[in-house]
This record gives structure tokens, sequence and C-alpha cells, in this order.
């Protein structure tokens, strides 16, 4: 037979690539990470919302400067930039001097509107005191001045209109819509306070996170401010573009999380190709374990490119780590193929399937959990991981076995690392005490507290940070405001919610609860606010009042030069007889205004600044019935909240889930406990170091629950279903698992190792997460599981007792057993009638019988009731299932000798056999088959010793049960034939045979089976 299938060797690797490729393809990559929030939570889901429609979202804001002082060259460069720009076709919108230059034609708005706009406390608190003589006589000559200078070009209608500026606290709570109170516009533009900085805007076609728009972006802002230090060289002038954006981020985290996916899969597969090197004793052997990984990991990006349009690069950043889990059952089964003596890939598989099976349900579980944390991001990769360890494992076992179908024996080279892993796991009560002691004193600090922010979402360059630094010292930080989104069907409807909107935010200021706010009905009120703001008006403006403050107007007028109709048009304002009515809001005004129409809705943005008593919980309580909010500390504050309890949760679901698994595959509620006790081990370690060394909680921290149970347990799995299926730690095949486990866990601790040095920092808190939790999982399976297994499977079967009955002997029997041959002992003796049976036809021989053989012993159940009912007996047991005659040895102990072999291959015994059984296996053998067994028995028989026989008969006079159909398909799915014979014909088949018939007799409690008894006498 081949070592290797090299056909299928190319075939799997072309099959990898192929899928590889389309998959990339296929998927887009998110880089949006805030996207990665769960959107179940209102204040998550109202900061995606407001993120998603806000006009600064996708908008990019462009700083200039100067090496020198010249506006006029500056704006020469603004004006340049923003002909670029708008050549360039990337943009739909450019510049903001059609928005400034709304600016005036809004003022003469609130000039000619005033008598809607100021409310009553305004009037008295900013129009009454500009209504005394000496105010106005200032004023005018101020005016008067204006008008004599540059300043004052197109200044006469407003002084016309309001010669004392009583619309300028209207005015003034536009300031919220500046990036900076002091800002000047200058020829269109926005100027700094200094005039040493210059702010253009631009509104890219396609959303600032798409990657290959920011691209362009960042080209072109590259090779404008390039043309423009070109065009200023020969005065000697240096021009400086300092950009800021959303593509910004998105451009940094795409190239940060390319750059640590690169670095991470080749650091852990060169990390894992090392170990695996070492650690074999053909070392190139080793390698191929990273064949199932990669097969894995390809074929679940295919699928997953099938099943969604796009992945994030967080699951992407994640592939190196994907990779070192599902390298584990790979290591497993080269392990069990590259042994000192000749071996079969079938059997390598069926022994790293027996023991990693529930390592893989468990794992597969707990990242499938993750698709209810309500976190997009963790919903792909808990699909994603779970699909590449499902075909890692598919791979193993069913291709492997294929493409590495039998191996010669290895040479006989040390390898010091199993020797070394060997000694870790004997290190006995010392190691427990050791590791006790540890958990000990970390869980005092053992307290899980999550820390999260916006700004830790995204890792962005250096270069970056220092342009948003420089774009706050000169622009401001608008960071601290709160934003309130107002969403409207129609501008009658935005504008009545402005309405009573801004009737709660004037009662918090004057509480100081608020400090600044603006909102649109401050300039364009509703028809109610409108008619309440008139009649304070015109109660303001009382008779008397109006006389006195016309004849100090007039005669301030006259003095300075003012004719007696200069102002006319504000006067009529004063009338009373002035009857006012409330606007629809122009959609001209909405870009000035911070308004948007988008999905058939208007949305306002309004800005709030928080004042003295300002309370986020309060406020959000008290405003989110008027829109959707942000407000960043408050945002913080509740996701870390969502954190938790989605931490706690899945947590809670997943240790429910694993232990109801472990108990049902177990059916022992003392091998569930042992098993769990690394993970509650690494949990109290994991959470006690992170505190320690001060990395709160954050986002990757929700995958504690899925490392450590998911993952972590895995080991804990090994070493327990290792006891139980080879019980003396010193077996052979037990020092593989404890190879396998340690490589499993070292290739596991590489691949997120590998992410501790990442640049991004939710990839590096993966790394610093997954590594403390899987290294302490580790050492809690090396450490603390040895002793208590060891006194757990060393403990004495009961011995027995007169006051125990037959049956509870012979489970006693099976009780270390797995759960399956443990249940299957317990339903047998409790079901099946033979045991009822049994008495009566060895009644006669109970104490003569020495040497029995079971023929299709199985799991040996009928065996151990024979030599609990005959004590001084011992067996030799026959069958040609290893997993069956490994368990049947395990209950007969050192009363029985258990060989695999063939029903028609019966050994030489050292003691003639007293008691042959053929229980319920004649029919699968044709009568020449019968015959031959039956001559063999009686050549291994002693004289008068008795060959017990029960066999089934086929019903043909009723209808067939479930059970016979089943076992028919059952042979016919093994290959075999059924051949059911009459009472008669096996009786002649056994008396042709030699043997005399004793018993032919049918059961009393099933009329499908029959008990036949044949004695042996030999001359």
């Amino acid at each position: 037979m081949k070592s290797f299938n090299l056909r299928l060797f190319v075939f799997v690797l072309l099959f990898i690539i192929a899928s590889s490729v389309t998959a990339v393809l296929r998927l887009q990559m998110d880089t949006d990470i805030v996207r990665s929030l769960p959107a179940n939570s209102v204040v998550v889901s109202d900061a995606l919302d407001i993120f998603a429609n806000h006009p600064i979202h996708d908008q990019i804001a462009v700083d200039v400067t100067l090496s020198t002082d010249d506006l006029d060259i500056l704006v020469e460069c603004a004006q340049f930039i923003e002909k670029e720009f708008t050549a360039s076709g990337l943009f739909r919108e450019v510049g903001n001097r059609e928005i400034a230059a709304l600016i005036p034609e809004l003022a003469l708005h609130v000039v000619e509107n005033l008598p809607m706009l100021l409310t009553k406390a305004e009037l008295e608190s900013e129009i009454a005191p500009k209504l005394n003589a000496d105010f106005i006589t200032t004023r005018l000559q101020e005016s008067v001045q204006k008008l004599s200078s540059l300043e004052g070009i197109g200044q006469g209608q407003f002084i016309a209109s309001d010669p004392l500026g009583f619309m300028e606290p209207v005015m003034a709570k536009m300031a919220m819509l500046a990036p900076l109170a002091d800002a000047e516009i200058y020829k269109g533009f926005l100027l700094s306070p200094d005039r040493k900085h210059l702010l253009i805007t631009a509104r890219p076609n396609v959303s600032g996170t798409d990657t290959a728009s920011a691209k362009q972006l960042s080209a072109l802002i590259s090779s404008v401010e390039k043309s423009l230090n070109e065009q200023y060289e020969s005065v000697k002038t240096g021009v400086s573009l300092t950009p800021v954006g959303a593509y910004r981020a998105a451009l940094d985290n795409e190239r940060i999380i390319r750059h640590d996916v690169n670095f991470a899969l080749i650091l852990s597969m060169l990390g894992i190709g090392f170990l695996l090197f070492i650690a074999f004793p053909r070392p190139l052997i080793g390698l191929l374990s990273l064949l199932p990984a990669l097969f894995g990991t390809a074929l679940s990006l295919l699928v997953f490119s099938l099943l969604h349009p796009s992945i994030s690069i967080m699951v992407l950043g994640f592939g190196g780590a994907i990779i070192s889990i599902t390298v584990d059952h790979g290591i497993a089964y080269l392990l069990f193929l590259d042994q000192r003596h000749d071996t079969k890939g079938k059997e390598a598989s069926h022994e790293v399937r027996s023991i990693g099976l529930l390592a893989v349900l468990t794992t597969c579980g707990a990242f499938l959990t993750l698709s209810v944390s309500g976190f997009p991001v963790f919903v792909q990769l808990g699909q994603f991981t779970a699909m590449g360890v499902l075909f890692s494992f598919l791979f193993v076992h069913f291709i492997f076995p294929y493409l590495t179908p039998a191996m010669k024996a290895s040479s006989k080279r040390k390898l010091p690392l199993q020797s070394f892993v060997d000694g870790l796991y004997g290190t006995g009560h010392i190691g427990s005490f050791g590791a006790a002691v540890l958990a000990s004193v970390l869980i005092f600090y053992a307290r899980p507290e999550f820390q999260v922010s916006l700004e830790s979402m995204n890792t962005v360059s250096q270069e970056t940070m220092e342009a948003d630094s420089l774009f706050t010292s000169v622009w401001g930080n608008i960071s601290n405001r709160v934003v309130l989104m107002v969403s409207a069907e129609s501008v009658e409807d935005l504008q009545q919610q402005n309405d009573k909107l801004l009737q709660k935010v004037e009662t918090d200021i004057a509480e100081k609860a608020l400090e600044n706010v603006f909102v649109a009905s401050m300039l364009f009120p509703g028809e109610n606010r409108a008619e309440e703001n008139l009649a304070a008006w015109k109660q303001f403006w009382n008779p008397e009042k109006l006389k006195t403050f016309r004849g100090q107007l007039q005669e301030s007028g006259s003095t300075l030069g003012f004719s007696d109709q200069a102002f006319s048009s504000f006067l009529t304002i004063l009338a009373p007889e002035y009857s006012g009515k409330s606007q629809k809001l122009p959609a001209k005004f909405y870009p000035l205004l911070g308004i948007n129409e988008s999905d058939g809705k208007l949305h306002e943005f309004v800005n709030i600044s928080p004042g003295k008593t300002y309370n986020s919980q309060q406020f959000f309580t008290q405003y989110h019935n008027s829109g959707k909010i942000f407000d960043s500390p408050n945002f913080s504050v509740q996701l870390a909240d969502i954190l938790f309890k989605s931490f706690s949760t899945m947590l809670g679901i997943i240790a429910v889930s694993i232990t109801i698994f472990l108990l049902f595959f177990y059916a022992s509620w003392q091998l569930t406990l042992i098993t769990l006790l690394p993970p509650v081990f690494s949990y109290i370690c994991t959470l006690g170091t992170m505190h320690l060394i001060g990395h709160p909680l954050d986002i990757p921290g929700l995958m504690l629950s899925i490392v450590i149970l998911g993952m972590g347990i895995d080991y804990s799995i090994f070493f327990v279903r290792a006891h139980q299926r080879y019980r003396n730690p010193q077996n052979p095949s037990f020092s593989l698992v404890r190879m396998a486990v340690f490589m499993a866990g070292t290739s596991t601790l590489i691949g997120f190792g590998v992410l501790c040095f990442a640049e991004h920092s939710l990839l590096r808190s993966i790394g610093i997460t997954s590594i403390l939790g899987i290294g302490y999982s580790l050492l809690g399976a090396f450490f603390l599981l040895p002793p208590l297994l060891k006194g757990y499977f060393s403990a004495p079967v009961r011995k027995s007792s007169k006051k125990l009955s037959i049956e509870q002997r012979v489970r006693n029997r099976y009780r270390l057993l797995e759960a399956y041959p443990r249940m299957f002992a317990r339903f047998k003796l409790k079901s099946d009638p033979m045991f009822a049976d049994l008495p009566e036809l060895l009644a006669e021989q109970r104490h003569s019988i020495r040497s029995i053989l079971d023929i299709g012993c199985g799991y040996g159940v009928p065996g151990c009731w024979c030599l609990e009912y005959c004590e001084n007996a011992k067996l030799t047991g026959l069958d040609p299932d290893a997993e069956r005659i490994r368990v049947a040895g395990f209950a007969m102990g050192e009363q029985g000798e258990l060989l695999t072999t063939m029903a028609s291959q019966l050994p030489d015994l050292a003691v003639p056999a007293d008691l042959v059984l053929l229980l319920d296996m004649l029919h699968y053998l044709d009568d020449e088959s019968v015959k031959k067994l039956f001559a063999n028995c009686i050549a291994v028989m002693a004289s008068g010793g008795l060959l017990l026989i029960r066999y089934v008969i086929y019903p043909k006079d009723r209808a067939v049960s479930w059970f016979w159909k089943l076992e028919d398909m059952r042979t016919k799915s093994n290959g075999g034939k059924a051949y059911y014979r009459s009472a008669d014909a096996m009786a002649t088949l056994l008396e042709n045979a030699g043997f005399t018939v004793e018993v032919n007799m049918v059961t009393k409690t099933d009329e499908e089976l029959v008990w036949l008894t044949g004695r042996v006498a030999k001359v």
C-alpha cells in the first residue's frame, strides 16, 4: 500500500488555492469597525443612525496654511483646491462658499421676522437694555463709522432695517453651527481667528469608508499639495494641506490590519511549522498537519462568501489564529500515524476521532454561540471559525486516510519535546498545588471590568493622529458636543417638532443643564411658536414704550445726520398693526442649518453643548422621544454595560450548554466537574492577570467565554477521554495524546501570540486576551487534571458482595468506561431476557466452569455476567471489532483475555473451554461457516463442555417490526448478509457437527429468540 497519495495532495492544494481566490474575488472587505457594534441597543442604534446620516460622516475637511502670512495667496490656494476637487469628479459638493453666501440672506430674513423669533424672556434680557438713550446714540455712532469705511459696504440695508442690532441675539445662536466660534469669513472662505488657516470642506461621491475611494482621495490631495508648492516655489511660500475625515481612518485601518494579518499569518505559520518540525520522528511529516488547517480555512472562506457579501477585516485578521485552532486534529492524526511501528491512516483516524470528537463539538458550538452576541463582527467570526474547525476535522477523517493510507515504522529518533511533555504531565501534586496557589491569589483580582470607547475601535497612523491634533487645536474640538437627530416626513412636521424641542431646550439652558443649542426653530419657528412670540412682541412694545423709543431714535438719528425716513422699515415691525406669519423653512437653507434629506425624510442634526448640571442619563430619558441621540461619554458607558451583559449572557449560555453536553456525553457528574475545572482556573487567572497588567476588558474581552470554554476545555476533554480510553498514563497512545494536546495548545498560543505584536489595538487586544485564556487553560489541564484523573480512574472497582445482585456487579465493571458502553451494559442487563434465562441454563455447571470462550463477545456484557455467576472462571473473548474488544477487556480485567479476530479463527486455549458462548451472531454466517465454527468449537472444548447458543428466528407469519428492518439495513450497509434459520435447521447443524442437543427452546418473553445448547463428549 502506498504511504502517500501525491495525486490527491496536488488536487487538495489546487482546491485550497481555487477556494481562496474565489472567496477573495466574491467578498468585499468591510473596514468600518463601528459597524461591528450591536444595533439591538437603543443607545448604539441611535449612534449608528446618526453616523450613517450625519452630513459630516463622509465629509472631508482640509486645513490650508502657508509658511508666510499672505491672505491673498491663501485665498488663491483655496480657489485652486476647489477647482481641482471639482474637476476630479470625486466629489458631489466642494467648498462652503455657496452656503456662506446664504448668510446675508438669512440675516435679512431674521431682521424682517424679528417679532416671531424673539421670546418674551429674550425681549426682557436682550432687547430691553438697548432701549435707553445712551445705547441708541452709541450704536448709531458706530453705524455711521461703519458706513464711512470699507467695512460698511453692503451694510446700509441692515442698518436701516435693524439700527440697534436686535438681530444679534438670534444670529449668535448660529455659532453652534460653526466649527469655531471666532471664525471669520473672508472672500467666501472660513478663516481661523489668527487668519493663518483656511478651511475647505468637500463631500465625496462615495462613502468615506470605501477604501478604493479613500485611496483616490488621498492621492488627489497629495497631488494638489505638490502642485501648489511648485506653483508658489518662486515666491518662497510653502503650502501645507492637512486633510481630516473618515477616509483617513478607513485607509489606516485597512493598511494596519492588512499588515497585521500578513505578519500574523507568516509568523504563526513559521512558529507552528518549527514546532511541528521538532515534534515528529520524521520532521517533514509534521508539516502536513498544516494541510487540514489550510483546507478548512479556505473552504470556510468560500462557504462564507456564498452566505455573506462582505467580511469584516477583523475576521480576516483572525486568520492566523484560526489556522492555529484548526491544526489540532491534524497534529493528533499524524502523531498516531508517525510511530515506531507500521500504522494505517484509518486506524489513526479512529483513535483521534474517539478522543477528539467531543472537543470538536464543543469548539464549534462555542463559536456558533457568538451568533447571539449581537456584535456583527463576532457573528461573522463565530460562523467563519466554526466552519473552519468543522471542515478541518472532516478533512482529517475523510481525506487524510486516503492521502496517507499507511506509513512504515519510523526510526528511533529521540524526541526531547516528548520527554518534556511527559514530565510536565507528571508533576503530580506539586503542579496541582502550585496551580491552586496561583488561582487563590489571582481570584482577588478577577473582576471583569469593561472599558471601551469609539476611539479605541480604530487604530490610525501617527500622521493621522497629528493631523487630528492640528485640526483640533486650530478649529476646536466638537467631540464634547451632544448630537440630537430629529427626523420628519415634511418641513411642517420638522418645524413643529423643533418648536417642542426648543421649549424643552430653553428650560434646560435656564437651569444650566445645557449651555448652547441651535435649533432651526430659532430662525424658522412653527406656526404656534411664531404666534406666541408675536404676542409677546406686541405686549413688550406697549404704546408708551413705543412712543418713548421712537422719540429717542428720531432724536439720536437726526443729531447724527440720519433722515427722518432712515429707519422706516425698522419702525414698521414695531407698529401695533404689524402682523407677521411663520414661514416654511426654505430647502436652500438646509445645508446651512444642519439639515439633510435621505430615504424620503428630513434629518436635522442639533448640536448641544452640555452645561454645568448636565446629566447624560437624564438627558437621554428626557430627549429620546424628540430624536436620536449621540452622547460620546454616555455612549461609552452604555457600550461597556452592553459588553458586560453580553459577556455574562454568552458565558452563561456556553457554560450551561457545555455542562449539559458533557453530562450527556460522559453520563458522569464527577467527570463533568473535573473537565470544567481547568476552564474555571483559566477564568480566574486570566481576569486576575488582566487586572494586574492594567488591561481592562474591551470588545475582544467577549471572546473570553469562547476562548476558554470553547477552546480551552478541549485540552481537558482530550485528557479525560484519554484516561477513559487508555487508563494507564504510561500507555504509548496516551503519551501521543499528551503530545497532541501540548502541540495543539502551543500552536494556538503561537497563533494568538503573534497578534500581541499587532499594530491595531483590537487585534492586539484579541491576542492578549486569548493568549492568557489559552495559556492558563493549558496549564490547568497539565497541572490540575493528572492527580484528579489518576485518583478517579485508579479507584478500585467495588468488590463483589453478596448484598449486590449479579446485574449490579456487572455494572460496576463498566463504571469507569465511556458513556455508551456503560449505558449499553445497563440497558442490556435491564431489557434483554438473556439474563433471566442464563441462571436456568447454567445452574448445573455453575461451580464446575473454569474456562469460558465467548465468540462474538461484543462489549462483553454476557461474558461479564458469566464471570460473576461462575465465580472461579476465566474468559477468552473474540470479536472482529477492536473497539468492542477494548471495552470488554477493561470490563473483564484480569479475568479475561480478549482477542481481535474473526469467529472462524479460534485461538489455541491453554485450558479447554468448559463453556462456549455463541450469542446472537450465527445469523451473520452461512451454513458452511457455521459448520466450520462448530467443528472448531469441538476442538477447543473440554470433554463434557457446553456450547450455549442463542439465535434469532425471522418472523414469517406476522408483520415485520421496525427492529428487523433496521437490522437488515445495518447488515447490508456493512456489506454482509443475514442467514435466518428455523429451530429444526439449527438443531440439525449442531447435531451433525457432533454435539448432543440438550436444550432447544424459545425464550419465554420473546418468541423470536431461541436457546440451543449442545454437549460435547470426547473419548
